[in-house]
This record gives C-alpha cells, sequence and structure tokens, in this order.
C-alpha cells in the first residue's frame, strides 16, 4: 500500500496538481460546515496528498496540521499550504501526541487501505483527537473502473490490484454493517450516503 502511494507521487505529472489546484472551490463545503457546527478549530488533514484541502481549511480559518506517508506528497503540500504544519507520517502511527486536535479529517484514504488497516488507521485518529472532537471520514463507492482492472478479492473483501496501472493498489468497498465492524468503541457513529460515496463522523466519547 505504502509502497503504491510513495511511487504515484514521486511520479506525480505537475501539470496535473496544477490543474487540480487550479480547478479547487475554496468556498465552504459539507466536511467544512460539520467542522464549523462542532466549532472545531485544530484540524488534522490525514493523507493530506498535495495539500490543498489544507489550503481550503486554511482560507476558512481554521489551524491546520497534515501528514501523508509520502515525502513527495507532503513536498508538494508544503508549497501548497505553507501555513500548514506538515509531516510524513502513517496513518496507523502518526507519531502525535493522544487528545491533540479538536477534528481529524480524512479524505478517499481508508478505502484505499485493507479493512484491517484501516481499523487500525481509525483507531489512531481516534487516539488523536481531543475527548468531544471528531473525526470525519469518506469512503467511495466503487465505479466501474475499479471492478474491470485486474485484482483479486481476499477474504475481507478487500481489492488487491496485481496488475496494469494500479498494480500495488488496495480498495474496499464498504456497506453499512462493515463500516460499523471498523470503527473504535471509544466513539459515537453517523453515516451519511451522498451519491457517489459515504461521509462519516466520529464523535470520540468524553472521559
Amino acid at each position: 500500500m505504502d509502497t503504491f502511494w510513495s511511487e504515484s507521487w514521486k511520479n506525480i505529472d505537475p501539470k496535473r496538481i496544477a490543474e487540480y489546484v487550479k480547478s479547487m472551490d475554496f468556498a465552504p463545503d459539507d466536511m467544512i460546515r460539520m467542522l464549523r457546527q462542532h466549532q472545531a478549530k485544530s484540524v488534522c488533514d490525514a493523507g493530506c496528498g498535495c495539500g490543498i484541502y489544507c489550503a481550503k481549511l486554511l482560507r476558512n480559518g481554521f489551524s491546520v496540521f497534515g501528514f501523508d506517508v509520502s515525502e513527495d506528497a507532503v513536498q508538494i503540500a508544503k508549497r501548497n499550504a505553507p501555513e500548514a504544519e506538515l509531516k510524513t507520517a502513517d496513518i496507523r502511527m502518526t507519531g502525535y501526541d493522544s487528545d491533540r486536535f479538536d477534528a481529524v479529517i480524512s479524505r478517499d484514504v481508508l478505502d484505499h487501505m485493507t479493512k484491517e488497516n484501516a481499523q487500525l488507521a481509525l483507531r489512531e485518529l481516534c487516539r488523536i483527537v481531543k475527548p468531544g472532537g471528531i473525526v470525519i471520514f469518506t469512503l467511495d463507492f466503487p465505479d466501474e473502473e475499479y471492478e474491470k482492472e485486474p485484482h483479486e478479492k481476499n477474504t475481507d473483501g478487500d481489492f488487491v490490484y496485481s496488475s496494469g496501472k494500479w498494480a500495488g493498489m488496495v480498495f474496499h468497498s464498504y456497506t453499512y454493517e462493515e463500516i460499523e465492524q471498523i470503527l473504535p468503541q471509544t466513539a459515537k457513529c453517523s453515516i451519511i450516503r451522498e451519491v457517489d460515496h459515504f461521509i462519516v463522523t466520529l464523535r470520540k466519547t468524553e472521559i
């Protein structure tokens, strides 16, 4: 998993990043409205990629932190969101102190790892958010391309891509029941079904 994304970011076309940055809408979206509803001020972007969503969070008044497994992605992110505090880290073991942030977000990340690793990642994200704080993450629905690219499906339901342009990538398509299976017991959950993805909000139980 880590190797696939590290190589992908190492070989990313700068023009593709520039086009993505140019197309970004910095107006508040559903996730930002949720953060404001919960009065979050410090927000950590888990799996920040090129950092454009960190830039959006900054533009909307949040104190922003973030990390990605790819050092190349982090270097790009630092250029796109220079005011954010960013670092290279594994989502399963971030290195942050416990109870560090008001909120943690993770967009299009947890469905690109095995179900087992997603469970470990959520446990870690709940650890670094403050009691009463929230973790918001998205899970995409599969499209035709996910089904067509060469892959094997393991006993957990993970799609492991064996060849082609996604060789080495993992994807897991979640049902409501499977989402509940990966959630930590220390959090209360809300699941919203959108057109092409789930938005899941966890509220860490206050001590």
